[in-house]
C-alpha cells in the first residue's frame, strides 16, 4: 500500500519534494554556520600553526577513530530506517531507527568521556589572567576552538537523537499501514549531514597535527 498524500499536497511525488526542499533548506544554513566556524579554523591555523603542532597531538585520534566507526555505522543505519520506511517495514523500520539512536547515544558517550579527560588535565579554553598574554595565543586559544567546532557538532547529534526518538515512538505506535516515509527521509537527510560534518572535524582537528 502506497505512501498516503497528506493535504495541501496534489501527489506524492509533491509532497516528498516539498519535505525534502525545506530540509535542503534548513541544511543550507546549517552549512553557512559550520561554514564560518571552519573559517575560523582556517584562519588560526594558517597564522599560528604552532598551536597545532603543540596541542593538536594532545587529542585521542584512536578515540575518534571509534567515535568516526560508530558515526559511520549509525549512517548506514538510518539509511535502511529510510528504506524500510517507504517500503513499511514496521519492525525493521523501529529497529533500524534504535540502532541509530545507540550508535549516536555511544558517540556523545565518548565525546563526553573525551571532554572529561581533557578538563581533568587542564586542558580547557579558560585563560589563566596569571599568565602573560603578550606571548601571543596558547593552549586556552587551541581548546577554545577545539571546544567551539566540536560542542556544536555534538549538540546537533544531541537535536538529532531527539529527532530519532520521536520517530520512533511515532513508528512504534503507527501501524504499518499508516507509516509515512517522508518524515523519516527529512531525519535521515540532517543526520547524513551532521555525520559528514564530523568526517571534516576528524581530519581537521585529530590527524592534520599527527607527527609524521
Amino acid at each position: 500500500m502506497p505512501e498516503a498524500v497528506r493535504e495541501p499536497f496534489t501527489d506524492l511525488a509533491h509532497q516528498r519534494d516539498a519535505v525534502a526542499l525545506g530540509m535542503w533548506a534548513f541544511l543550507g544554513q546549517e552549512v553557512l554556520f559550520f561554514g564560518v566556524l571552519f573559517v575560523l579554523y582556517t584562519s588560526l591555523r594558517v597564522r599560528h600553526p604552532e598551536l597545532f603542532a603543540a596541542f593538536g597531538p594532545l587529542l585521542d585520534w584512536r578515540l575518534a577513530t571509534v567515535m568516526t566507526v560508530a558515526l559511520l555505522l549509525s549512517s548506514f543505519t538510518m539509511a535502511l530506517a529510510v528504506r524500510f520506511a517507504f517500503t513499511r517495514v514496521r519492525g525493521r523500520l523501529v529497529f533500524t531507527l534504535l540502532a541509530t539512536m545507540i550508535l549516536g547515544a555511544a558517540f556523545l558517550t565518548m565525546k563526553g568521556w573525551e571532554y572529561a579527560h581533557h578538563l581533568a588535565r587542564g586542558e580547557t579554553p579558560i585563560v589563566d589572567l596569571a599568565d602573560t598574554l603578550a606571548a601571543g595565543p596558547g593552549m586556552a586559544t587551541f581548546f577554545g576552538l577545539y571546544f567551539v567546532l566540536t560542542g556544536f557538532h555534538a549538540l546537533h547529534v544531541l537535536g538529532g537523537l531527539v529527532a530519532l526518538a520521536w520517530l520512533t515512538l511515532a513508528a512504534w505506535r503507527t501501524p504499518a499501514s499508516d507509516l509515512r516515509g517522508s518524515p523519516v527521509m527529512a531525519v535521515g537527510l540532517y543526520w547524513h549531514f551532521v555525520d559528514i560534518v564530523w568526517l571534516f572535524l576528524f581530519p581537521a582537528l585529530y590527524l592534520a597535527a599527527r607527527p609524521t
